[in-house]
């Protein structure tokens, strides 16, 4: 593969991982734009962030198995068409109902396109797939960022945020580059699945980097999901917190790059170790503090906790095979499974608890993470999960 088209085909991916990461979060921004026009409340937030994850998780796994059979384009061309038809009914919806099938659909599109995708962007760079994966991690720092600027829409345009970047998806669709792809397996000669899974779960690094991915998307899904309401109910404008969870966003692709390279340096529960311990900390000052001083916080707290991403990522593809979108799929179904349960959880416990207590609950999981990293640095049996030798 020619360099021109190796960046033609990381470039498709990179573009569409931007647009689905802001779709995946775009509803904690415009939330208190639309909840006036549909009724709505808190917990309809959380129950709509339940469906994404949930969508997310089970498509996760649809899509990991479809890989060992079918061709990765096709399945990613798939995935525009929910993210096109998702954004269309989520930007026409009249009540709540219309609403959670527009975001069931954004999850179905994420979850089908993240197995083929992350596998096709370590093959396209095999000479050095964790800066690749850190790279392409960016897009979706980015696409959060994007997200978070749609709250500046205004109360009356908010629909148009959903119906405009349908448009992306249309596109992805109608065209896509080719990128060179494993055949696929015959039907009688793939391993069974849960077979295959097991081998997986006997692999440290892969238990390691679902550890890692858990502590990110919990801050993602509860903290950082949270943080418009949290903070507007503290008496900060919209547009304040719109700004600042953009910088954080921002502030991230930065430190995905740091991360990468600690990775390369250290390995992966090291990196993640440092990262962990710095979100718990900031998380604690970011809600204990008065709302005027901790929005502030939200841009550390915002760039250090999705960090962590790329260095699962990049432990997860070290600890598969090639052709390896099942055993990315069940592992983000697994995880992102949890965070909608999560996301589930807070909905019912908000009915009982104040906002402000779960989400200082929530800030015990990756204090966990950095301990459980902690002990496995201090095993020697732990492998180097760093792209070096």
């Amino acid at each position: 593969m020619t360099m021109s088209s190796r960046r033609l085909n990381f470039s498709y991916l990179w573009t569409l991982y931007f647009i689905l990461g802001g779709a995946e979060t775009m509803i904690s921004p415009l939330f208190p734009l639309l909840r006036d026009d549909l009724h709505l409340g808190e917990s309809h937030q959380a129950a709509l962030l339940a469906v994404v994850a949930t969508g997310i998780a089970s498509f996760n796994i649809i899509s990991g198995a479809s890989t060992r059979l079918l061709n990765e384009r096709a399945i990613i061309r798939v995935a525009a068409v929910f993210l096109f038809i998702g954004m269309l009914i989520s930007g026409t919806a009249q009540s709540f109902g219309p609403l959670v099938l527009g975001q069931a659909c954004l999850g179905v599109a994420f979850g089908l396109f993240f197995p083929p995708a992350l596998a096709a962007v370590a093959r396209i760079s095999p000479d050095a797939p964790g800066r690749a994966i850190a790279i392409y991690g960016l897009a979706y720092s980015v696409g959060l960022a994007a997200a978070a600027m749609s709250a500046h829409a205004g109360q009356d345009h908010w629909r148009w945020v959903f119906m405009v970047t349908a448009i992306p998806g249309l596109a992805a669709f109608v065209w896509a580059p080719r990128w060179p792809e494993p055949e696929p397996e015959a039907e009688s000669a793939a391993p069974p699945l849960i077979a295959q899974l097991v081998e997986y779960g006997r692999t440290r690094s892969y238990r390691l980097a679902g550890f890692a991915s858990f502590g990110g998307v919990s801050m993602h899904y509860v903290v950082i999901g949270f943080a418009p309401v949290y903070f507007v109910a503290g008496g900060i404008d919209i547009r304040r917190i719109a700004i600042l969870l953009a910088a954080g966003r921002l502030l991230s692709a930065p430190v995905k790059l740091i991360a990468g390279s600690l990775y390369d340096r250290r390995g992966g529960p090291w990196a993640t170790r440092l990262m962990m311990w710095m979100t718990s900390v900031t998380g604690v000052l970011l809600i204990l503090l008065p709302a005027r001083i901790g929005v502030y916080l939200l841009v550390p707290f915002v760039g250090v906790a999705v960090s962590v991403l790329p260095v699962s990522n990049a432990m997860l593809v070290a600890a598969l095979p090639e052709r390896s979108g099942w055993g990315i799929g069940i592992f983000r179904a697994s995880l992102l499974g949890l965070a909608g349960l999560l996301a589930g959880c807070v909905s019912l416990l908000l009915k009982y608890f104040e906002l402000e207590t779960l989400m200082f609950a929530a800030l015990g999981i990756p204090a966990l993470v950095a301990f459980s990293m902690h002990r496995a640095l201090k095993d020697p049996r732990q492998p180097n999960t760093s792209t070096r030798t």
